[in-house]
């Protein structure tokens, strides 16, 4: 019987160790699991804030671009409106030109009438 007892005891014994080592061990792996949640959540947090960071600055770079782009589109516009003036003024002076080329040939055509009027007056 006391083979039984000591049997037994030893038998208790080697399934406190087991527990208490499983639990020391579950212990030691929660606080890992932990401990990993938590770099994990931080990477994930500091990943986002340089994600975020990178848009904010792309924003502020389009931002600008498309200022930039406004600047240059009013300046060619108000290229155009000069180029269209002179145009214009061209157009009119091309006018005044026919105009006046115009009344060059009445004028020649009337000396010339004169010039035969007067040839025959003093024939």
């Amino acid at each position: 019987m006391a083979t039984v007892i000591t049997s037994a005891l030893s038998a208790a014994t080697a399934i406190i160790v087991c527990l208490l080592n499983n639990h020391f061990q579950r212990k030691r792996d929660d606080a890992k699991r932990e401990a990993d949640q938590a770099r994990q959540q931080t990477e994930l947090t500091v990943h986002m804030q340089e994600m975020v960071a990178a848009q904010r600055d792309g924003l502020t770079e389009i931002k600008n671009e498309i200022g930039l782009i406004n600047y240059q589109i009013a300046e060619l516009k108000a290229h155009v409106d000069k180029h269209n003036s002179v145009v214009e003024r061209t157009y009119e002076l091309e006018k005044r030109t026919d105009v006046q080329e115009e009344k060059i040939k009445v004028a020649n055509n009337r000396i010339a009438d004169l010039e035969r009027c007067n040839e025959k007056a003093g024939s």
